[in-house]
């Protein structure tokens, strides 16, 4: 038992590990099973439950005439911007928006804020650009923010809660502060920043009954325009590109989109636009009613990505002040699906499989986020949180009571929106039931392969019409192109019987140390072919898993010690502090390493070699300083190591494992290291740089001369004992760092574990930190 919970503990630790690289919105599930996007709880300058006080000073007195006459021209004014206490000089200001700004005549605008303006290092939290916004035609201030916050599980979404604004000491009141859709709103969704971003409206003409559909309806909407680039830049804004041709790119996803022939379409479009991450945004604007967007309206109000990594475009949703208005309650399930000017939805609804898999994703969103009860709950959490400050706000474009009123509008909506998609015939068609997905390697049950074994899924599918076909879809890496292979209930691929409604495929070979993501598709044996998932998410939900590394045969070197935050205890040859890692010869004789690799990316097998000639003596060690500096003399790795957590791997110059350590979070100026020297687990403990572990006392057990902490592992009570009765306060953290519980007991004293899960915890009493077991 006590090695399965170890083996629990080193996976999730793995999983943090390896989340270092991800971006922030994207994580493992606790099991480390699936890769999961936007479901993690915001927190940061953005939690939903913090209002942020937010104060501007402008030097100049006549800085309101002045923002006034800078809107046209998107001129920033230098203010200092003081949050919670922290002062932030020369921030840019200047008024957002385009009805929300001309149709208000009172003061409260809407407010664009930089922080980077007059110095491009300053950031607020992380953050460089703000965005409060004055709730133009929303009696209910809630609107966008409660639409963020739960559409983020299904599709990229901008963070939003709500900020109390001051100007030159003046209360100007409560304001949604909804996200920047910027470089740093990309990287928290995607695994790079490296491509092109366009804010996709039309820049001139275009008004309504003027060609072109209506503002950008028909030119900024995806449409093909012709191969000549410079008919696109008059409908879309480049807002940064790292490509040299983005406009091309542009061009040639229009092109496919909207000529290919249907029948090829699915295939052909996938390969230059993420049409599962295109549906989905369908599906949030259509299901929410978004009026002022892609799908309606102008046809603009949204962002176009385009990813160097994947080579795919995406489009991503913005500006949703205008959703959940009472006249979209019963807007279509395929809205525009007639209209040419909308190629995204005339194109991808005329393709069944596309229509069936929208549908799938509308099938969730409605019964996850367009659910009654949570629907209901988060709004009467969004009012208590901002009514008294709504109440007091001075500078208001609505009465009070008009705010009341409107969030049984909001409930009166979303209960006639509920009706009328549930009357939908397609919305109703029953698809099957995909359960118990299990794999497995050579007929072993969850275990990973190595880099030349097939992987093996199996899925209970049934319920409904039945299974017309199923597929496994899988795919390398954290993003990009899936491909799909049929699964099996013939009785002839390891499926069980024939006809069971066991369904087996198999996965090809992947490359050592890569992720493998996949997911399972059920076709309906009915009319209408209806589609089920499992995850019921994917693909932004998908299940995950590593390819091992072949293991060496040269066992006797291994990572005997590191440090991860050398802050003041070991200098390197030009007296600096930097992450060091020791390697241990374990064997009496000298071992030639030249061209072997150390990394710390298991995503990245071949990060740092060893120069020729590189030995380790007999017994002897080896010091790599992790600082990212090749032209310092010695041996110098090109990564430093993360004192949060992460992974080293040590590889032969074949590339095959020789060892690795999966590390939680590390403390300042204490080592990891090997214990007994050269074979035995890690602990934490006093650096022996270059030298024996075992040289220094630490303790392991829980236990030492002055305090007895018992049992271990621990299921109900954990019991402390010391020499000399005293109080002292301990920590309980699991294996990232985060701290679980702080408590302050005596001696004798017994501490409730049984509410602790199952798996591995660091205890830091008396300042020594300590492993700890917790078996239920």
């Amino acid at each position: 038992m006590k090695s399965a919970l170890y083996l629990i503990a080193i996976l999730a630790m793995a999983m943090n590990a390896i989340a270092q690289n991800l971006p922030l919105e994207m994580r493992f599930s606790d099991d480390g099973k699936r890769l999961i996007s936007g479901a993690s709880q915001t927190d940061g300058f953005y939690q939903l439950n913090k209002i942020r006080v937010i104060e501007l000073q402008f030097d100049q007195p006549d800085y309101w005439t002045k923002l006034t006459a800078n809107y046209a021209t998107k001129t920033d004014l230098p203010a200092t911007l003081t949050y919670n206490g922290d002062v932030y000089p020369n921030v840019g200001v200047r008024f957002k928006g385009q009805t929300s700004y001309q149709r208000v005549t009172s003061q409260k605008k809407s407010f664009n804020i930089t922080l980077d303006f007059a110095d491009e290092t300053q950031d607020l939290k992380g953050y460089e650009t703000l965005n409060l916004n004055n709730s133009y035609e929303d009696n209910s201030y809630v609107r966008e923010v409660l639409y963020e916050y739960i559409t983020r599980p299904f599709c990229p979404s901008l963070k939003a809660n709500y900020s109390h604004l001051y100007i030159n000491g003046q209360d100007w009141g409560l304001y949604p502060n909804v996200q920047a859709l910027d470089g740093d709103y990309v990287q928290e969704w995607f695994l790079s920043n490296e491509g092109t971003r366009w804010r996709c409206e039309r820049s001139s003409g275009g008004g309504p009954g003027q060609p072109g559909g209506g503002f950008g309806a028909g030119t900024s909407t995806l449409n093909y325009l012709g191969d000549d680039t410079t008919l696109y830049k008059p409908n879309y804004t480049l807002k940064k590109t790292t490509l040299n041709n983005p406009w091309s790119d542009l061009v040639r996803v229009t092109k496919v989109l909207n000529t290919v022939p249907l029948d090829q379409l699915e295939d052909t479009l996938n390969k230059v636009m993420d049409i599962d991450r295109a549906l989905w945004f369908l599906a949030k604007e259509i299901m929410f009613g978004d009026d002022d967007s892609y799908i309606n309206k102008g046809g603009m109000d949204y962002y176009a990505i385009y990813q160097k990594d994947v080579e795919r475009l995406i489009p991503l949703e913005y500006d949703a002040n205008s959703v959940m208005k009472a006249q979209t309650s019963t807007w279509s399930l395929f809205l525009k699906e007639n209209d040419t000017k909308f190629p995204l939805a005339n194109r991808l609804f005329k393709v069944p499989a596309l229509r069936q898999r929208y549908l799938a994703h509308v099938r969730t969103m409605f019964n996850q986020a367009l659910d009654s009860a949570h629907y209901v709950s988060t709004l009467n959490y969004l009012y208590s949180l901002i009514d008294t400050l709504v109440q007091a706000d001075p500078k208001k474009l609505m009465t009070y009571s008009a705010f009341q009123t409107e969030k049984n509008v909001l409930i009166t909506w979303m209960r006639n929106r509920r009706a009328f998609v549930l009357n939908n015939t397609e919305f109703k068609q029953t698809g099957n039931t995909i359960e118990e997905v299990i794999y497995s390697v050579e007929g072993e049950l969850e275990r990973r392969p190595f880099d030349h074994e097939s992987l093996t899924v199996q899925a209970k599918i049934s319920g409904g019409p039945g299974v017309k076909t199923a597929y496994l879809y899988y795919s390398p890496g954290f993003d990009g192109y899936f491909k799909k292979t049929i699964m099996f209930d013939d009785g002839n691929h390891n499926d069980g019987n024939a006809g069971d409604g066991i369904f087996t495929a198999q996965i090809p070979p992947h490359p050592a140390g890569s992720f493998v993501r996949y997911y399972i598709e059920s076709i309906a044996n009915n009319t209408a072919g209806t589609i089920s998932y499992m995850p019921e998410g994917a693909e932004h939900d998908v299940y995950i898993y590593q390819v091992k590394v072949n293991e060496s045969s040269q066992g006797d070197i291994v990572i005997n010690e590191f440090m991860s935050s050398n802050t003041k205890s070991v200098r390197d040859q030009d007296g600096e502090y930097d992450d060091w890692i020791e390697l241990y010869n374990n064997s009496a004789s000298a071992i030639d390493i030249s061209n072997w690799i150390l990394t710390d990316n298991p995503a990245n097998l071949d990060k740092y070699r060893f120069p020729e000639n590189t030995e380790i003596p007999g017994n002897g060690y080896l010091i790599i300083w992790a600082d990212e500096d090749g032209k310092q003399n010695g041996f110098h790795a090109n990564f430093k190591l993360s004192a949060s957590g992460e992974e080293i791997l040590l590889l032969d110059s074949t590339g095959l494992l020789v060892d690795s350590v999966v590390f939680g979070a590390q403390n300042e100026d204490l080592a990891y290291a090997r214990r007994p020297n050269g074979t035995g687990p890690f602990v934490i403990q006093t650096h022996t740089f270059n030298g024996n572990n075992d040289l220094v006392l630490v303790s392991n057990d829980l236990s030492n001369k002055s305090l007895r902490i018992y049992p271990n592992p621990a299921s109900e009570n954990l019991h402390f004992e010391m020499d000399s009765p005293q109080n002292f306060k301990l920590k309980i953290s699991d294996i990232s760092g985060h701290e679980i519980l702080s408590r302050e007991l005596h001696s004798g004293e017994a501490l409730d574990v049984s509410q602790l899960p199952s798996g591995f915890y660091l205890i830091s009493v008396l300042n020594e930190i300590h492993k700890l077991i917790i078996q239920h």
